[in-house]
């Protein structure tokens, strides 16, 4: 078995309620859409984690909601550390992922992209919704595949 790393960024979110703190915005409707989308692609390629680590804010929860068909075996973690988290904060999270196993981690930018660099070398642009498998060899990690919503048909 090979260690797994899915990076997502949460689907995009709404910006019509002006009142609500950036923590509790929710989905938007393209949101509500992508999420799914995005779900039967990471099932068309066998990305199931078994373990996802995901913000406490109110639109990655939705994601992983939105993900949900393709999830249901797995063990989820809302954790506050990852809301708008930076490198540091999100490689203490690597710290709990499942060697010989795939973790997901929904999150946020710039951090779900800041993350991919730091273990890859590479920048990939990760608009919302947007997916990356990422698999440990040895002590490197190797990047796989992005998956962006827009892109998929």
């Amino acid at each position: 078995m090979v260690t797994r790393l899915v990076v997502m960024r949460h689907a995009e979110s709404s910006l019509d309620y002006p009142g609500l703190s950036d923590h509790d915005r929710p989905l938007s409707a393209k949101g509500q859409h992508d999420a799914p989308r995005m779900a039967q692609a990471l099932s068309d390629r066998g990305w199931i984690p078994e373990l996802i680590l995901v913000s406490s804010s109110r639109r990655t929860i939705e994601t992983l909601e939105g993900i949900s068909p393709v999830i249901d075996e797995a063990r989820i973690e809302i954790r506050s550390e990852i809301y708008h988290a930076g490198l540091s904060s999100l490689s203490k999270q690597l710290g709990d992922l499942l060697e010989d196993g795939t973790t997901m981690i929904i999150g946020h930018n710039p951090g779900s992209e800041v993350l991919i660099n730091h273990l890859t070398g590479l920048w990939e642009v990760m608009p919302a919704a947007a997916v990356a498998l990422i698999e440990k060899n040895g002590e490197e990690w190797c990047l796989i595949e992005v998956l962006r919503p827009e892109e998929l048909s």
